[in-house]
């Protein structure tokens, strides 16, 4: 029987699975971050979300409806920890590579 009421539990038979499988790869993604960041205590996101239009006759009834599916994933934006830099009069900024914490710092070689 080929006909299927449309469900989530039918979601990876409709339109060759493809909804199914973009909801698998965006929470794949979303586990992946967690372990890649799991010091980022803020919540991940999948979203499915389905959009449904209304195919209608000349005298209004409904006889089908168009359904497509979007898959949304969010992680939390990443983030650096805040660093001083030294600032010029022409606008251009500066740091010292072994010292991220003090851009005045000098190398020996620098300060001779």
């Amino acid at each position: 029987m080929a006909r299927k009421q449309l469900s989530l539990d039918t979601l990876g038979d409709f339109d060759f699975g493809r909804a199914a499988v973009a909801f698998q790869k965006a929470l794949e993604a979303v586990v992946r971050d967690c372990t890649d960041r799991p010091g980022d205590k803020h919540a991940r996101t999948v979203e499915l979300k389905a959009s449904i239009v209304p195919v209608m006759l000349q005298d209004g009834d409904v006889v089908d409806v168009e359904v497509d599916f979007q898959i949304r994933s969010k992680v939390p934006a990443w983030q650096t920890a805040a660093r001083p830099l030294n600032v010029s009069r022409n606008g251009q900024l500066f740091f010292e590579e072994f010292a991220p914490d003090n851009p005045h710092q000098m190398t020996l070689d620098e300060q001779q």
